[in-house]
């Protein structure tokens, strides 16, 4: 009986998180402060590629924005063999990463939004998709 009713409690507490914000793919071109600029991606499922919407979008992000790289898509965590953890990206919105955006190229990330609440609107997780170091020329 007690089981039974955790496991309602933690499916509840699921959906009103997911209830309680919008999660798109996103190229992020310009970072000032806290105030990113991005393009929204969609999946075009006959070419199967993200197509990025041609008007940029700014959006403030609240003071502790939640910034990581890696993890997603579960299973063995790609190439870095994290396990599928996101890692925190040290420096958050400041670190080099954003400063130095290429404006045609971008940086791919997953954006998380605020759709109830004081932050509404606001972004409150960036998650970007590895990329990682490269490695250099030899």
């Amino acid at each position: 009986m007690v089981r039974r009713f955790v496991l309602a409690a933690v499916a509840v507490a699921i959906t009103f998180t997911f209830a309680y914000s919008e999660t798109f793919t996103a190229k992020v071109t310009k970072v000032d402060g806290n105030k990113v600029t991005y393009n929204k991606g969609t999946f075009n499922k006959t070419d199967k590629k993200m197509e990025y919407a041609t008007e940029s979008t700014t959006t403030e992000a609240i003071k502790d924005v939640e910034v990581t790289k890696g993890g997603g898509f579960g299973g063995k965590g790609g190439k870095g063999g994290k396990g599928g953890k996101a890692e925190p990206i040290e420096g958050g919105l400041t670190n080099e990463m954003f400063k130095t955006i290429d404006k045609d190229k971008g940086v791919t990330v997953s954006i998380t939004t605020a759709d109830d609440g004081d932050n509404k609107g606001k972004i409150t997780k960036i998650s970007s998709f590895g990329g990682g170091k490269k490695k250099a020329a030899q």
